[in-house]
């Protein structure tokens, strides 16, 4: 025996949420082709959330601020390339454990 199609056989509201899903689809089509003409029309407009405007302005500061640690990178590269450099285990353990408990909170 074959069965195709079936729907709402068992679930007595699937015909109503199949017509309600084809409902939204159909209203988002319309939806879509009117923006589509009205953008034509008027041109391409862009919203920025004020979380994306923060990240921005966040972005340019940082990309703006002098590079303040460029010398301390350059000392610590010399001291790993030269065999120097000893780092604080006990320190970078803190940080660690401090940066875990962090996540958890």
């Amino acid at each position: 025996m074959d069965i195709k199609k079936v729907y709402g056989g068992l679930d007595p509201y699937a015909t109503q949420r199949l017509q309600e899903n084809q409902r939204a689809q159909q209203s988002q089509e319309v939806n879509r082709q009117n923006t589509a003409s009205a953008s034509q029309q008027l041109g391409d407009k862009v919203a920025l959330s004020p979380e994306a405007r923060l990240l921005g302005a966040t972005m340019n500061a940082a990309n703006a601020a002098p590079d303040e640690r460029a010398e301390k990178v350059r000392n610590l590269k010399e001291q790993v390339q030269s065999g120097t450099y000893k780092p604080d285990i006990k320190k970078a353990a803190a940080n660690l454990i401090r940066d875990d408990l962090n996540l958890i909170r």
